[in-house]
This record gives structure tokens, C-alpha cells and sequence, in this order.
């Protein structure tokens, strides 16, 4: 449901933005009517009614179909929705005064009805821009709900002699009759042909799948009838050959456990015709890792070259959030398909002035203002994007992105996935979070990020240059990503660069901030300030620590300049505000086990994370929740007092 939002309003913004006249791939001047469907008893749900108030809100062209059988598998409706009836529900979203849903409720069996609803249903959508909301009622469910489940188990015997009757099909049938559209007969010979025709596509289909599988059994089978003439344990071979022969449906996955059996048998045995074995399952397992696993991203923005900020003895010294107010204001003016929104974004200019001045700038449709639901803004976003439009969606704070997180997993970060690369929706994300004091929305929840947005790339930028450079790079690509700037980063001076609208910060290329040469300390985002406070602590000590930001968390150090710091240091600290397990272990797996950064430590790696609860509330609960300078100091002493205890002794 979400990205429909996306889908039918991209319609009214190729029909009002002049900006948009001459763009043809996606747009037919905004006429393109949306249509989604949804079941009775997922209208339940919180997506529903968020995405169709949105699409209210919006006037968008769409026409949401939802279908009635009276059961949410054995649930029915009583139990699914006030009232048992959702279409009584949405009467208060019934179109007056120029704005709401026209509504129609027709039975599922009723073509002639099902017609005319949906015609003009359509027509005022595509014409005009009124949304529509159609409740098909009286849907028969000749089948269960899945092959674990059969509908006779709830549905008494007077429901499911109704349902005979009044099967769409067969009510179908008796229309075109007695309508004289064709014979009883006619359609008897029809429907023969049709149920030949479409076995026949079956077949054709299975057949397809099936034969490359079938090919790589016999070539299986073929390699163990070879290597049994000369092994040791034929005997064991030709039994494995046969089960594997007498298999009456066999998958992909057979063949290749027999393969992996095999070998496993043959494992003290080194013969030419084993190692033809070997490398025949590896490049199988090549292909098949390209056939279910490729495309998870496109990777256009990692080919995206670095241009670096230009200064001038004129550079002005400004606050954060006026250096990313000026990326905007170029990223609009040059891309007239970029559309930035979000709550607070367009009269405002956002909470913290990013778009200030923008709205005012570029147009109401440009820099507009959403209400406060975080999954159709995200859904306006992939809908949107998939419609070649540019939209950066501001979730106003890190904490808030887990209301759209679901959407986030399970459309966006797959899409490229699942379809092979077939669709694109490059959605920027746009977010602050890190060193918010309070204590329902001032987590930093970036492994759970980590772990349900793959396919997308995260991003922590240090400061808004940084940022700016983020956000320049990814309107270059195709590719989605959430950009995290640090909340208290936007009154912190930074000077303007001169090319502020051609930066570009490369994906997955950490920044050394700091050189030294004892200790390597990782971080990114707010703690890298923190981090730096602790350096300077440190060095009055004599302990000279090296500090890494890593930019980007997903990638992550694509070119393993990381594990070269641990080459010359020989100990390492990973730091961050996440929970303990949580980013640091993320950061510390790729370091230690992935670069193989575990064969250059001298002393065990460590992790200093925030605490496993909420931060606390205020700034005292923030210290005592966080990483703070005091806290890396005593992690690094700590590595340093271990390696020489008198030159480094306890400081109590």
C-alpha cells in the first residue's frame, strides 16, 4: 500500500510542475490512474488507513480496490474491524466541499455492475484527480487460503453452497448467456479450449524450469559413474548415483546435496576425474550465487568520482545547516525532478532550516510539507522514484525512521533484489539522530539498519560538508540510501566551500581525521568529535591515537584502508551509540575477520559502545548512557596499561 501513494501522486506533479512538461518516459501529462488492491482484512492494518489518508491528503489518481470475502483466512469480519465492515469505515473519507474519496460498493459477481463502477471510478481519477475507493463485496474463495489450509474447516455448509452459487465465473457465464452473447455450448467449447491452451503454457513452463536441472543431474551422475571405476568406494558411489536417480521430483538443491555428498566421500582420495567434481560444484555454485543472489544493489554510486571541496581566502565561515540549505538550494536548481518533503520540510524549511527559504524559492510542489506518518513518506518516496522523480524524504528524526521500517526492508531495500534489477527507486532518505538527549527519541538504532536495509546504502556524514558531498553523489546514481546527519552538527561552524554544489563524497571510503601511531580508534557521526576530545586527552599522556571516521557504514571501507592503520598500530577500538553487540561488533567483523585485520593485532580488539538501555533522560543520562570523552580515554588506557604497565600505571 505504501508506494502507492508514491505511484498515483507522481500524476499530479507531472500535471502541475512546468518544470516537468517535456518529461514523456513516465507521464502522459499526469492522465495515469493507480490502482491498488487490497483484502478486507488486511485493511486492519495501520499501512491501510496511513496511505489512504495520504492519498486524500494528496488528491491523488488512485483507485484502491478492496476485496470482501468476509474472512481474513478463518477470521471473519467481526473480529477484523469495527462494525464487520470496512466500507461503513471509510464513509468519513466520502468526497465534499473538493475534497475526500468517491465511493462505490459493488458485489464481486455483478460484471455488468463491476463495470460501470469501475469506469467511472476511473474516469473522474484520470480526469480529474478524485481518488476512489471501491468496496467489491460478496468475493467467494473457492479455494483455502494457502495448500496448509482448506475453507471447509470454517465455513459453514449454507456459506459454502452460496459461494457455488455465486462464483464469479459461474455468475459470469450465465450474463453472457442470457445476455445472447454466446451459447451454453459455444462456452463449454471455450472454456475446453482455453483449459488445453493454458495446461499446454503450464507444461511449456515446467518443462523450462526443469530441464537445466535435469542437465545438471545427468552431468552429475555422469562424473560419479567416472570417478566409481577407479575409487575405493564405488560401492558407496553408484548407491548415491541411484538415490539420486530415483528421486521423482528432484530441485536444484538436490543436485547439489548429492554433489556435496560425493566429495565428502571421496574426501581421502585425490584422483583427476575428482577434481573435475571440485571445479564443476564451483562454478556451479558461481552461477547459482549469481542466479538468487545478484543485483542486491546496481552499484552506479560506488563509480561515482570524488570531487573535493575547493576553498578560497573568501570561503565564508557559516553554521551547518546553512552549508546543506546551500547544497539544496543547487541540487534544485540543476535536477527539476528532485522533490524534497517530509514533516516541518516546506513552510518551515525543516525543524532545523536545511530547506529553509526553499519552498518560498522553488514552489510549494518542489519543497512541500507531509503529515506525521513516516511510512507513506516513505512509500510517497518509492512510488515517486520508481516514476522517475528524485525525492528526498525527510524522516525528522534517527528514531522515527522505525515506523517506516517495515516499508524500508521489505519494498525498498528489495526492490532492486527481486527483481532482478529490473525496477529502480533511487530514494534518498533524509535523517538526524546520534546525541539527542531524551529517552523515547534519542536512541541510535543503526544496527537494526544494518541488518534490515540490505540493498540499501547507510550513510553517517561527520558534518554537513560532508553530508552535502552525500547527497551530491547519490542524485548521480540510481541507488537508494538513508543519510543520518548528526542532530547537534547543524550550529556548528563550517566554512562554505566554493563548489558546494559539485562536491561528492565517495560511498564506502573512510577519512583519517586524526594520524597517530599507537592505537586505531573507528567511529563515525557524533562520536567523532567525541572521539577527538579524547585524542587530545590522550596525547598528553603520551599515547599518539589514530582516528578513523568511516563515513559510510553501508559500504563499508571498500578499499580496506582500515586494516593498513591496524598494520601500523597493531590495536584497534571501535566506538559509536549504538547497543553493545550492535555497530561496533558490525564494524569490528569487517576489520578483524573480513580484512583480516585479526592477524595484525597485538593486544585483543575492542568495542565501546552506549549502554543496552534507552539514553537516560537529560544531559547527565546522556553521559552516563554514551560514549563520552572520559570513556575512550579509560578504553585506550586501559590497551596501553595492559602492553606496559609502568610506562602507562593505573590512574585509579
Amino acid at each position: 500500500m505504501p508506494r502507492s501513494v508514491g505511484l498515483a501522486y507522481a500524476s499530479v506533479l507531472y500535471r502541475n510542475l512546468k518544470e516537468l512538461q517535456n518529461e514523456k518516459d513516465f507521464s502522459n501529462n499526469g492522465d495515469e490512474v493507480t490502482f491498488v488492491s487490497i483484502g478486507n482484512a488486511s485493511t486492519a492494518e495501520g499501512l491501510f488507513w496511513e496511505s489512504v489518508n495520504a492519498i486524500g491528503v494528496l488528491k491523488a489518481p488512485a483507485v484502491i480496490s478492496i476485496y470482501d470475502d468476509g474472512y481474513g483466512i478463518s477470521v471473519s469480519n467481526e473480529y477484523q474491524m469495527t462494525k464487520g465492515n470496512v466500507g461503513k469505515l471509510l464513509k468519513g473519507f466520502e468526497r465534499e466541499n473538493d475534497s475526500g474519496f468517491n465511493l462505490y460498493s459493488v458485489p464481486a459477481w455483478d460484471y455488468p455492475a463491476l463495470v460501470e463502477t469501475y469506469q467511472n471510478a476511473t474516469d473522474a481519477a484520470r480526469e480529474h484527480h478524485i481518488p476512489a475507493l471501491v468496496h467489491v463485496t460478496d468475493v467467494t474463495q473457492p479455494q483455502g487460503h494457502s495448500t496448509s489450509g482448506s475453507h471447509e474447516r470454517y465455513k459453514s455448509a449454507e456459506r459454502l453452497k452460496w459461494e457455488e452459487e455465486f462464483d464469479g465465473l459461474k455468475k459470469m457465464r450465465e450474463w453472457m448467456i442470457s445476455e445472447r452473447l454466446f451459447t451454453s455450448g459455444e462456452l463449454d467449447s471455450a472454456e475446453k479450449a482455453d483449459y488445453e491452451l493454458v495446461e499446454g503454457f503450464r507444461k511449456a513452463a515446467w518443462d523450462a524450469y526443469l530441464s537445466p536441472i535435469t542437465e545438471e543431474r545427468n552431468q552429475l551422475m555422469d562424473m560419479i559413474d567416472e570417478i566409481a571405476t577407479s575409487s575405493k568406494h564405488a560401492s558407496e558411489l553408484r548407491m548415491l548415483k541411484n538415490r539420486l536417480s530415483n528421486i521423482p521430483s528432484y530441485t536444484r538443491r538436490d543436485v547439489h546435496v548429492f554433489a556435496h555428498e560425493a566429495l565428502r566421500i571421496l574426501h581421502d582420495e585425490s584422483y583427476p576425474s575428482k577434481q573435475i567434481l571440485s571445479a564443476w560444484k564451483f562454478e556451479q555454485e558461481k552461477i547459482n550465487e549469481d542466479r538468487y543472489g545478484s543485483h542486491l544493489y546496481s552499484g552506479t554510486a560506488l563509480k561515482i568520482d570524488e570531487v573535493k571541496p575547493v576553498y578560497s581566502d573568501s570561503s565564508p565561515t557559516m553554521f551547518g545547516f546553512e552549508v546543506v540549505n546551500a547544497a539544496f538550494d543547487k541540487a534544485l536548481a540543476r535536477e527539476p525532478r528532485l522533490i524534497a518533503f517530509g514533516e516541518d520540510v516546506g513552510k518551515l524549511g525543516d525543524v532545523n532550516q536545511g530547506f529553509k527559504g526553499m519552498q518560498e524559492k522553488y514552489g510549494e510542489l518542489r519543497v512541500t510539507d507531509t503529515g506525521i506518518r513516516e511510512t507513506t513518506i516513505l512509500g510517497q518516496a518509492i512510488g515517486m522514484a520508481l516514476r522517475g522523480l528524485r525525492p528526498i524524504a525527510e524522516i525528522q528524526y534517527l528514531d522515527y525512521v522505525l515506523y517506516a521500517i517495515q516499508t524500508m526492508s521489505d519494498d525498498l531495500a528489495t526492490l532492486h533484489w527481486r527483481t532482478a534489477g529490473g525496477q529502480k527507486s533511487p530514494v534518498i532518505i533524509r535523517t538526524r539522530g546520534h546525541r539527542l538527549e531524551g529517552v523515547w527519541h534519542a536512541g541510535s538504532p543503526m544496527s537494526g539498519l544494518l541488518n534490515l536495509i540490505r540493498g540499501m546504502y547507510l550513510l553517517v556524514p561527520r558534518d554537513m560538508t560532508r553530508a552535502a558531498g552525500f547527497y551530491n553523489t547519490l542524485l548521480k546514481a540510481d541507488e537508494p540510501a538513508i543519510v543520518v546527519e548528526v542532530l547537534n552538527g547543524y550550529r556548528v561552524k563550517e566554512r562554505l566551500p566554493e563548489n558546494i554544489g559539485e562536491i561528492t563524497v565517495p560511498l564506502g571510503v573512510p577519512e583519517i581525521i586524526r594520524e597517530g601511531k599507537d592505537v586505531t580508534i573507528v567511529t563515525y557521526g557524533a562520536c567523532c568529535r567525541i572521539v577527538l576530545d579524547a585524542a587530545d586527552k590522550l596525547s598528553k599522556v603520551g599515547i599518539d591515537v589514530e582516528v578513523i571516521d568511516v563515513q559510510s557504514l553501508m559500504p563499508f571501507d571498500i578499499h580496506h584502508q582500515i586494516v593498513e592503520s591496524l598494520k601500523k598500530t597493531n590495536r584497534i577500538l571501535f566506538v559509536d551509540e549504538d547497543v553493545p553487540g550492535g555497530t561496533t561488533a558490525y564494524m569490528m567483523q569487517e576489520v578483524i575477520e573480513k580484512q583480516g585485520g585479526y592477524f595484525h593485532l597485538d593486544s585483543p580488539a575492542k568495542t565501546l559502545s552506549a549502554k543496552a538501555h534507552r539514553p537516560a533522560y537529560g544531559s547527565d543520562g546522556d553521559y552516563w548512557s554514551k560514549p563520552n570523552a572520559e570513556t575512550v580515554f579509560d578504553a585506550i588506557y586501559e590497551i596501553m596499561h595492559e602492553v606496559d604497565p609502568s610506562a602507562y600505571p593505573s590512574i585509579g
